[in-house]
């Protein structure tokens, strides 16, 4: 059986944990960025050991100080040009965090970022020139292939998700091979496939850093497709897998590391601070410290509540609503400029007052919009002991695919039954089409320890999807949906 502890008792115990700072903890100083350099500098009161990566959708680089603290507010300076702005702050109680985000569109080899220190406190980061701005084009994705009669397997289309690339397919379930064929090219071959209406304008452009695909058939007695991906240089592996027979999960590292050059020998070395536990998230730093935020502030009106009967049980259960994107990450753009982060957060706020309302301890990962990352919101879960965990999304494919709407409940391997109910309580009170429960390796539904879910609401880019979400009715029995149905879950199963 498992044991309640009270939300406040974890908020507290969570809190002090935080605020307990090292007593030996430099501090970090001063910071200048150099546009004509293209250089930043940056000083600390004792001697730091950098850790720097470069960091995808957005472009970033990001470097940790462990055994650092900022004695300010967090800093946000917008630069222009090339760099984008740079943001400094505290990552964790013992990791200040600089990030150097680049204007979307530029690229840079992060073979030729130096970190080098002039002295054990005092750091530079240089840049190299930019490789200028990347705009879509025809030339930057290519597809050479053309249908092939009696392939057992379908391409469809590409989409960016949180976590990398979701190739959709139909038919057969595609026999996938992987291959690293050289320093900045992975290839994914798809036995007996083809493709169906794909076109280079509907593949994604510069996500997680792949500057182009190249699609196209390779001569075999079978048809076989090939699907050819232009990566970072010195990426590490990339890995592709099949979804359940619904298409294919391309995930890429979670970063590319950058090396940092010791400060120079000339100058006594002092000890460095024992270095922190890697970075927890791949992202910027936060406005504050990772908290399961209290939903109350940002939660609409109250909608209307499913029935008592329906209720959770006694014993207070405790479930994760995370909404997506947030912030400076308006997720996917459908019809009319309609941003996914907008509908998620009126879905997923509604969400939460059912279920509080029905006796549930709710913890929303975001309750305003704000950007949060996908490790971030997993150690939110984790830290709460959750019972549950739903992220609600919405999908898109291409404006230039108004026809494809639909439902799609996705899990990972606990979240099965979870992720059934949850989708069948939704189309009873909904009408849309139904395209499915699958099981997909998103990052918060692979690394959260309680069964978990992610409920894509329809698609902004669908024609019928778009008009319902903007129907604040559709959007109140959406939420009524999903929440129903965990609460159904957890009577039966808590």
């Amino acid at each position: 059986m498992k044991q309640y502890r009270p939300l406040v008792s974890l908020i507290g115990m969570v809190g002090g944990l935080l605020l307990a700072l090292p007593a030996e903890a430099a501090q970090f100083r001063t910071w200048r960025f150099d546009p004509q350099q293209n250089r930043l500098e940056f000083s600390t009161d004792a001697a730091v050991q950098p850790r720097a990566q470069l960091l995808f959708n957005p472009t970033r680089i990001v470097v940790d100080l462990p055994g650092t603290t900022l004695q300010q507010r967090t800093i946000n300076q917008i630069v222009g040009g090339a760099v984008q702005s740079v943001r400094i702050g505290q990552f964790d109680a013992q990791t200040t965090r600089l990030v150097i985000e680049l204007a979307p569109g530029y690229t840079l080899n992060p073979d030729q970022v130096v970190v080098r220190g002039e002295t054990p406190q005092q750091w530079v980061v240089q840049l190299p020139p930019s490789q200028g701005r990347t705009a879509p084009s025809a030339s930057t994705n290519q597809v050479n292939a053309t249908p092939v009669a009696g392939a057992a397997t379908q391409v469809e289309g590409v989409r960016t998700t949180p976590d990398g690339f979701f190739i959709r397919t139909s038919g057969a379930s595609p026999n996938l091979t992987v291959k690293r064929v050289s320093d900045t090219q992975v290839v994914l071959q798809l036995e007996n496939a083809t493709v169906a209406a794909l076109t280079s304008q509907t593949l994604p452009t510069n996500g997680f850093g792949v500057t182009a695909w190249n699609i196209q058939p390779v001569s075999a007695a079978v048809p076989t497709l090939q699907i050819t991906l232009t990566v970072p240089a010195n990426s590490a592996d990339w890995q592709a897998s099949v979804s359940n027979g619904s298409g294919i999960v391309v995930l890429p590292p979670r970063e590319v590391a950058i090396a940092a050059v010791p400060a120079s020998s000339a100058v006594a070395p002092a000890q460095a601070p024992a270095a922190a536990s890697p970075p927890i998230a791949v992202q910027p730093p936060p406005q504050a410290p990772v908290v399961p935020p209290q939903p109350e502030p940002a939660i609409p009106a109250t909608p209307v509540v499913p029935p008592p009967s329906s209720g959770i049980p006694k014993q207070t259960v405790t479930i994760v609503i995370d909404p997506g994107h947030g912030g400076r990450d308006p997720g996917a753009i459908g019809v009319g400029g309609l941003r996914e982060k907008d509908v998620t957060s009126t879905i997923a706020y509604e969400v939460a007052r059912i279920l509080q309302q029905s006796g549930a301890q709710v913890i929303l990962t975001r309750s305003d919009d704000r950007e949060i990352g996908l490790e971030p919101r997993v150690q939110i879960a984790e830290q709460a002991n959750a019972d549950l965990f739903v992220s609600i999304h919405a999908n898109s494919i291409s404006l230039s695919r108004p026809e494809v709407n639909g439902l799609e409940t996705y899990y990972h391997s606990s979240g099965n039954r979870l992720a059934q109910v949850i989708h069948q309580s939704i189309l009873r009170l909904v009408t849309m089409p139904d395209r499915g429960v699958r099981q997909a390796r998103f990052h918060v539904l692979v690394n959260t320890s309680m069964p978990s879910v992610l409920v894509e609401t329809g698609f902004v880019t669908g024609a019928q999807d778009a008009r319902n979400f903007n129907d604040p009715a559709w959007r109140s029995r959406m939420a009524q949906g999903i929440a129903a149905g965990i609460m159904q879950y957890a009577q039966r199963s808590l």
